[in-house]
């Protein structure tokens, strides 16, 4: 079909008729989209293939690599404090973080300056008045999951990848705020769910 279309182009150059341009696909490519104490998100586009990984520069796997599927989507990672001397204050650390192909070459990399470690709280998934979410934190620390209608559920990050899921049933319908904080910390909220 192109050789006919070369042929037709030629002998009737003069008219106007161009071959159609192709685009090449995109290069593979990672993006920081944000940092919030300690929890960073990254936007990956362009991979062609399963067999990338991105690789977080923290820790060996598997808690410091995921594996990525083919095309685009959004990552995430928590990152662990480095605690500083005797003081036990958190030492501002900056993390280079790669997007490496099947053969392991990096494809993209970027840096981000994590400036305190100190917990995430995201939903996973909602049913009738059952809510359960995905925790991240920093090793050996406690925390308190508030649930927003006056239960809290306290929590040991007792696991090196600093994550864990919690599950709660509500006993009203209603608009519920949820939240995470180390125990003795002011409150924080996450984000607010409906439950009929």
């Amino acid at each position: 079909m192109r050789r006919v279309l070369v042929v037709v182009c030629a002998l009737v150059g003069l008219a106007g008729c161009t071959a159609p341009i192709v685009s090449p696909p995109a290069a593979p490519s990672l993006g920081i989209l944000g940092e919030d104490q300690g929890w960073v998100e990254v936007a990956v586009t362009g991979v062609p293939s399963a067999g990338y990984r991105i690789l977080w520069g923290d820790a060996e796997a598997p808690y410091g690599v995921t594996d990525i599927a083919a095309g685009e989507g959004i990552y995430g990672h928590f990152y662990q404090a480095v605690e500083g001397g005797r003081s036990g204050e958190q030492i501002p650390t900056q993390y280079e973080i790669s997007l490496t192909d099947e053969a392991g070459q990096v494809a993209d990399r970027d840096t981000v300056l994590v400036a305190a470690s100190v917990c995430h709280l995201e939903l996973v998934s909602l049913g009738g008045r059952t809510a359960t979410v995905a925790y991240w934190g920093r090793f050996g620390i406690e925390y308190s999951i508030s649930w927003g209608d006056r239960f809290a559920e306290h929590v040991r990050i007792s696991a090196k990848s600093g994550e864990g899921t919690a599950t709660h049933t509500y006993a009203a319908s209603g608009s519920y705020a949820l939240g995470m904080e180390e125990i003795w910390a002011p409150p924080r909220t996450f984000f607010t769910i409906t439950v009929e």
